[in-house]
């Protein structure tokens, strides 16, 4: 609209309909237009984020969970193992030992869905083994130990975790074995040789059965392995062989003269050839041990004796009168085949003549040598220092262990 004259025009109106002349009209804050947004993190890292994100993760990353051995993994594991041990010429004894062992832990484990590779399982297993079979403190020691083998074994054998790398072994038991005296063995001898049914051949068995028990200081399974080939009679000194001692170890053990010369005549009776065994049953076999174990508990009740005698009680025995005779430890040690190398150790350097000196030492405290009916201390064999080392192992620091059951000391 077009002002009249003489009208002060206030504005004019552009083609935009705009006022014209006039300052321009500062904006309202919802006309401003958006200042620019600064750049946030996704867009400063160049769309590089996600590789990023895998580099931290890479570095970062957690340890993986190990992989849990199924049920037939582990039986198979203990195959393996048991192969092993049989290639290393461990007696049958200890397979036996570690098959119960280790098919005990697994169908435990089986039962409730847990991992062996996990310490709480162990403990678990181990107390649950405690209430239900109440065990003595040397079986209980020896379960830990062999399952201890077993695991660890087959934890570094998959590279796995060892749950027993924390865990406190119990004390080794300290107890004192019987062991019999002259007069009680020599009753002993007597009820085997005199028994209440006279069978060909029983009595004399029984007595040689004893007799080379106390003497040679045998383990069961060393006695009962022996074969006429092993057995070296003749020339003045007589020994015999043991193949397969603990720990698949062989030695060499001397025989009195006396007993050399009852076996002889034993042989000579029946007859026998190199590869058969020493000892039999009464059906001609290889004796086995609870007719051994038999043997002595007949003989042991018929003596009227209090003590429980074992084929290990006169193996102390034997260990005992010769600690007696001679006071030296190293030849008790050297005598008996100890495996423990601690032991071995400390009681090196035994001479052969030493052995047999033993030998003729036990022989006569059995009754074999009437001339040596009463011993008198061996002075060739007394030691010239101390016959024991007496030091303590020190103390060796380390991480505390977790206490399993039945372990008081690591308990206390």
């Amino acid at each position: 609209m077009k002002p009249l004259s003489g009208q002060l025009a206030l504005f004019e109106v552009d083609a935009r309909g705009q006022p014209r002349g006039l300052p321009a009209p500062s904006p309202s804050p919802t006309d401003r237009p958006a200042p620019a947004e600064e750049p946030n993190a996704a867009q400063a890292l160049g769309g590089n984020l996600p590789q990023l994100l895998v580099a931290c993760l890479s570095e970062f990353a957690a340890t993986p969970v190990p992989k849990v051995p199924t049920a037939p993994e582990l039986r198979q594991a203990r195959d393996d193992w048991l192969r092993r041990l049989q290639a290393a010429r461990r007696s049958e004894s200890a397979l036996t030992a570690y098959r119960i062992a280790i098919d005990d832990l697994l169908a435990w484990s089986d039962e409730r869905g847990r991992s062996v590779l996990e310490e709480g399982t162990i403990v678990d297993y181990l107390a649950a083994y405690q209430r239900r079979t109440r065990p003595a403190p040397a079986t209980y020691y020896r379960r830990f130990g062999l399952l201890r083998c077993f695991v660890r074994w087959f934890s570094r054998r998959n590279d796995l975790p060892d749950p027993f790398l924390e865990l406190e072994p119990p004390p080794k038991p300290q107890h004192e074995a019987d062991w019999l005296t002259e007069s009680e063995f020599a009753r002993l001898l007597d009820a085997a040789e005199h028994p209440p049914r006279r069978r060909a051949g029983l009595a004399d068995r029984d007595r040689l059965v004893l007799l080379t028990l106390v003497q040679t200081g045998l383990r069961r399974s060393e006695l009962i392995a022996l074969d006429w080939a092993d057995l070296e009679l003749a020339g003045p000194r007589p020994t015999l062989l043991v193949r397969r001692g603990k720990g698949g170890k062989p030695r060499r053990q001397p025989l009195a003269a006396a007993l050399a010369g009852d076996l002889v005549r034993l042989r000579a009776a029946r007859q026998a050839s190199t590869d058969a065994p020493v000892f039999c049953g009464l059906e001609g076999k290889r004796l086995q041990p609870t007719i051994l174990a038999a043997i002595i508990r007949r003989a042991a009740e018929r003596a009227g004796l209090e003590k429980r005698v074992t084929a290990h009680t006169l193996r102390h025995s034997a260990a005992t009168w010769l600690r007696q005779a001679s006071g030296d430890g190293r030849l008790v040690a050297a005598y008996l085949g100890h495996a423990d190398l601690s032991t071995v150790s400390r009681y090196a350097h035994v001479a052969p003549e030493e052995l047999h000196e033993a030998a003729a030492a036990i022989a006569a405290r059995a009754g074999l040598d009437e001339g040596l009916r009463t011993p008198a201390p061996l002075a060739s064999l007394a030691p010239a220092g101390r016959s024991e080392a007496g030091t303590a192992a020190e103390a060796t620091a380390g991480r505390p262990r977790r206490a399993v059951p039945g372990n008081r000391r690591a308990a206390a």
